[in-house]
């Protein structure tokens, strides 16, 4: 996922498996944590809606407003149609990134994330067929599978190992947090020089003691860039080759400007305001 940049949790299973229990667990001592949580739950209720039939904001849905947003002192709420095709795993990554999440912290949703290795899954079930049935699916990339029954090894049984399942969690972010540290220090154009498809997962092998910084080719040359770009005050990551491209061609549009003398050798910085 190219937008990844904060730890993903996903609590999985089927109804009444326990899911909303060990969520609840693992925002609550993500909070005490100093963790900004954002949450999303699945709704398997067909037809199901949070707003209630008759109030002002179900009105305007039906006169066709989308979204509708309602404001109150405690709190704002947006209503969207998923007629919208906005829904996605990105697009709710998005949501928490913009309000200052540190965690997005999924209840269900399997059929977006049961193959995604960058989340943190733990799996509630029923019973051992159930638990079979995903491990199938997911291999051995699940955080932890729990129950509120004793199924026997590796289940963990819900109500008797509540923080164990919830410190693997807490571990899972912590770790997370750990690579995202690293990642914002490379160069962040995922141009495969270190011969690993993405800068993530570079970070991901630093982070192991199998790679190092030096490894980032663009940071390595970062001092023999003669090409600053910044936006808002944050510096855009360039590449060498983008870096001379640029510089010559804006020197050699101001070379043509009147009293203007130049060699073509000048470092060039470029400032960029919204």
């Amino acid at each position: 996922m190219s937008s990844l940049k904060i730890p993903i949790l996903a609590v999985l299973g089927r109804k009444n498996s326990g899911k909303t229990t060990i969520a609840t667990h693992i925002i609550s001592e993500l909070t005490k944590k100093g963790y900004r949580v954002a949450a999303a739950k699945h709704i398997s209720i067909e037809g199901f809606s949070i707003d209630k039939e008759g109030k002002d904001t179900w009105r305007y849905s039906i006169a066709g407003a989308n979204p509708v947003i309602s404001v109150s002192d405690r709190e704002v709420a947006i209503k969207m149609g998923r007629e919208t095709d906005l829904f996605s795993l990105d697009w709710m990554l998005g949501v928490a990134l913009k309000n200052g999440a540190d965690v997005l912290l999924l209840e269900g949703f399997s059929s977006l994330i049961l193959g995604d290795r960058m989340v943190g899954k733990i799996i509630c079930v029923k019973n051992i067929e159930e638990y079979y049935e995903y491990k199938e699916k997911t291999g051995d990339d699940v955080l932890a599978y729990c129950s509120f029954k004793s199924l026997g090894e590796p289940i963990f049984e819900t109500n008797r190992d509540l923080r164990i399942i919830v410190n693997r969690a807490l571990e899972f972010v912590a770790e997370k947090q750990r690579v995202f540290s690293i990642l914002r220090k490379l160069a962040g154009l995922n141009c495969g020089k270190c011969g690993r498809p993405s800068c993530l997962e570079l970070a991901e092998a630093i982070h192991a003691g199998e790679a190092s910084l030096e490894e980032c080719v663009p940071l390595r040359l970062k001092s023999k860039l003669k090409t600053r770009i910044l936006i808002d005050g944050k510096e855009v990551p360039i590449q060498l080759f983008v870096s001379e491209i640029i510089r010559k061609s804006v020197l050699g549009m101001i070379s043509t400007l009147k009293g203007v003398n130049l060699s073509g050798e000048e470092n060039l910085r470029i400032e960029i305001s919204k």
